[in-house]
């Protein structure tokens, strides 16, 4: 099996890193230069990988957004003993607040992070980042309209709805409880959420 090349360690350090350091920072507060120390990476190889700082940030929400599917279908697919959809979705949840109180909520999903200061001036990054909203909200579509399917969510609103809410009351979570550093309190309106749509 060849070894990586060099360039591409590097350039998959700097997606690494600056997924890290947007999600604690944000757009606005994390500069190049933040990240090109902590790789350790001189400022000019960084425009040998990426045009700018938004065409930088659109590679990692898109990036992150692709993972993020990804882990949240395989678990779904494979993984868990939960019997049904809804379930392995609160263990979803669930996890997801854990992990975030273990770094003591200096950090959060890349996404909500990103939402909350992004504007028409990155516009690649914009136009990634609703691509990949637009891309989650249609998983958990479907995730939503097979619990549905199973019996365990309400018939009376369509799939895409529920996700809509879902992923809107998500969002908002994340940002209050970067805030707060209250897990109990988002936990507790996730949940709260997963009530009012279940049977």
């Amino acid at each position: 099996m060849p070894r990586p090349r060099r360039s591409d360690s590097t350039r998959d350090a700097l997606i690494q890193t600056g997924i890290t350091q947007l999600s604690a920072y944000g757009y606005h507060g994390t500069g190049i230069k933040q990240v090109l120390d902590i790789v350790k990476v001189p400022k000019g190889s960084f425009y040998n990988f990426f045009s700018s700082k938004d065409a930088f940030v659109a590679e990692l929400i898109q990036t992150y957004s692709q993972d993020l599917i990804a882990q949240i279908t395989q678990f779904v697919q494979t993984g868990g003993n939960e019997p049904n959809t809804l379930d392995k979705l609160k263990v979803i949840t669930l996890f997801t607040l854990d992990k975030f109180e273990e770094v003591h909520y200096t950090h959060s999903c890349l996404i909500a992070t990103i939402s909350a200061d992004i504007d028409h001036n990155q516009p690649l990054s914009l136009r990634i980042l609703n691509q990949s909203i637009e891309r989650c909200q249609t998983l958990f579509s479907r995730l939503f309209k097979q619990a549905q399917e199973e019996g365990t969510i309400r018939q009376d609103l369509h799939a895409e709805q529920i996700a809509n809410l879902y992923w809107s009351s998500w969002q908002g979570t994340l940002i209050r409880m970067r805030i707060s550093k209250n897990k109990t309190e988002a936990k507790d309106c996730m949940m709260q959420l997963f009530n009012i749509i279940s049977i």
